[in-house]
C-alpha cells in the first residue's frame, strides 16, 4: 500500500467513525427526548405529590452511614418541601421566591444565588421530581441508563454551580412514571445521600400554609 492508499483508507476510517458518533448521539438524544415525553405525559395533571421517604447517607471520608426519615410535599409546578424528622428534625422548603429552611432553633431565608449546594440541589431535584424535565437538559446531560420495572433518569451537571458539588442525580420512577421509587444524589466529595420512597399519594389536597416557611 503506498502512502496515498494509506491516506485515503485513514481518512474513510476516519469518516465511518465521525458517522458512527454521530448516529450514536443522534439516538441518545432522540432515546432521551422520547422519555422525557413519557414522563411529562404521565405528569401531566399532576397537582400533588405526598409521601415519606428514608434516606441513607454515606459520608465517605468517614466510611460512615447516616440514616433519616422523613416526609417530601410537591406542589406543582415549583413548590416543594423536605422534612427531615427528629432526630435530625430540619425542614427545607424550595419556590419561586428562593430556600428556606427551619430548625428547633429558628428559620432562615435566602436566595437562589446565596442557598449554596442545597439550593442549587433541592431546586434541582423539585424540577427532577415534579417539574418540567427540559429545563435541565441545558444545566445536565441526561441518559436512561435503565427501563426495567419504570424508568431510570440519569443527569451529570454540566452547570458550574452544580457541578462543582454534585458528581451525578439519579432518579428511578415506577411504571406509572408519576410516582418516585429512589433518588440519588452523588456529591463530588465522595458522598453520597440515597433516598428511598414509602407509597406515594398524588392530588391529594395540601394546605398553603404547610408550603410557606415560617419568617426568619
Amino acid at each position: 500500500m503506498d502512502r496515498r492508499d494509506f491516506l485515503r483508507n485513514a481518512l474513510a476510517a476516519s469518516g465511518a467513525l465521525l458517522a458512527a458518533a454521530s448516529y450514536s448521539a443522534e439516538a441518545h438524544a432522540d432515546e432521551v427526548s422520547e422519555v422525557l415525553g413519557r414522563i411529562t405525559k404521565a405528569r401531566a395533571d399532576l397537582k400533588t405529590l405526598v409521601g415519606p421517604f428514608e434516606q441513607e447517607r454515606t459520608i465517605g471520608l468517614l466510611a460512615t452511614t447516616v440514616k433519616s426519615a422523613g416526609e417530601m410535599t410537591l406542589v406543582r409546578p415549583d413548590r416543594l418541601r423536605w422534612e427531615l424528622l427528629p432526630p435530625d428534625a430540619v425542614t427545607y422548603w424550595v419556590g419561586p421566591e428562593g430556600f428556606s429552611f427551619a430548625t428547633p432553633r429558628g428559620a432562615a431565608s435566602v436566595g437562589k444565588a446565596a442557598a449554596g449546594r442545597f439550593g442549587a440541589v433541592l431546586g434541582d431535584l423539585l424540577i427532577l421530581m415534579g417539574g418540567d424535565l427540559e429545563k435541565l437538559r441545558g444545566r445536565y446531560d441526561l441518559s436512561i441508563p435503565s427501563k426495567k420495572d419504570g424508568i431510570t433518569l440519569r443527569a451529570v451537571p454540566r452547570a458550574e454551580d452544580v457541578k462543582k458539588h454534585v458528581k451525578r442525580l439519579e432518579m428511578r420512577l415506577g411504571i406509572e412514571l408519576w410516582t418516585i421509587s429512589e433518588v440519588t444524589i452523588e456529591e463530588q466529595t465522595g458522598d453520597q445521600s440515597v433516598i428511598r420512597f414509602g407509597k406515594l399519594k398524588r392530588d391529594v389536597t395540601v394546605d398553603p400554609a404547610k408550603m410557606t416557611p415560617p419568617k426568619s
